[in-house]
C-alpha cells in the first residue's frame, strides 16, 4: 500500500499525466483504476479521492499511446502497472496478445521523472498546517501561500521576480509552490467575478 505522501489528488494526477481531468474520472468510473479515500480538506467538502503513481502512469500511457483498448485490456494494463515495481517500469515488457508487446518505458520516462520530482518537491517544500493561514498550503518555513506565488506568475511576474523579492527562498521552493498550486487549484467562486 502506498504511503499517503505517494498518493495524488485527481487534479494532481491529471496534471502529472498531462491529461484532462476527465481521463482520470473515466478511469475511476470504469472501475479500472483504484482510488483511496482521504478526509475532506474542510468541513462540508467531499472526501478526496487519491490515486497512486501507478494510476498516473496508467492514464498517461493511455493518452500517449493514443490507441483504443477494450475494457479487458485496460484492466490487464492496470494490473501490470500495479504489479511492476517502480524501478522496473521503464524496462518492463508486457505481452498484451500474440504479436503485441507493450514497453511502457518508451513513452513514460518523462512522466516518471515528473512524478518523482513532484513528490520530492511537495514533501520538501509544501506545508499544510491549520495553524498557518488556516491550513492554506504554504512554502515550508514561511507564510507565503502557494497561491500567492501562482498569482504573481499568472499576472506577469517571473520566477526570478519572486526570488528577488524573497531572497531566502530557493528556486526549488518557488517551482514546487507553483507546481502544487497548479495541480491543486483553489475551490469556489473565482475572485473578481460576479455571480451569474
Amino acid at each position: 500500500m502506498p504511503r499517503i505522501e505517494e498518493l495524488f489528488t485527481t487534479a494532481e494526477a491529471a496534471d502529472l499525466a498531462e491529461a484532462q481531468p476527465g481521463a482520470i474520472e473515466k478511469a475511476i468510473e470504469d472501475g479500472v483504476v483504484e482510488v483511496r479515500k482521504a478526509p475532506a480538506p474542510m468541513a462540508g467538502a467531499r472526501p478526496r479521492r487519491l490515486l497512486s503513481a501507478e494510476g498516473v502512469y496508467y492514464v498517461a500511457f493511455l493518452k500517449l499511446c493514443d490507441l483504443h483498448f477494450s475494457k479487458a485490456h485496460r484492466q490487464r494494463l492496470w494490473s501490470w502497472f500495479k504489479e511492476t515495481p517502480p524501478e522496473r517500469l521503464l524496462t518492463a515488457k508486457w505481452r498484451l496478445s500474440p504479436g503485441v508487446d507493450i514497453r511502457p518505458g518508451e513513452v513514460l520516462a518523462a512522466v516518471r521523472d515528473r512524478v518523482t520530482w513532484y513528490v520530492r518537491a511537495r514533501d520538501r517544500w509544501i506545508e499544510l498546517n491549520p495553524d498557518i493561514k488556516g491550513g492554506t498550503p504554504v512554502v515550508k518555513g514561511t507564510r507565503i501561500s502557494v497561491y500567492a506565488i501562482r498569482g504573481r506568475i499568472d499576472h506577469g511576474d517571473t520566477v526570478q521576480d519572486v526570488l528577488e523579492d524573497n531572497p531566502d527562498l530557493p528556486r526549488d521552493a518557488v517551482e514546487a509552490a507553483l507546481a502544487y498550486a497548479r495541480a491543486n487549484p483553489l475551490l469556489g467562486r473565482p475572485g473578481g467575478r460576479p455571480w451569474a
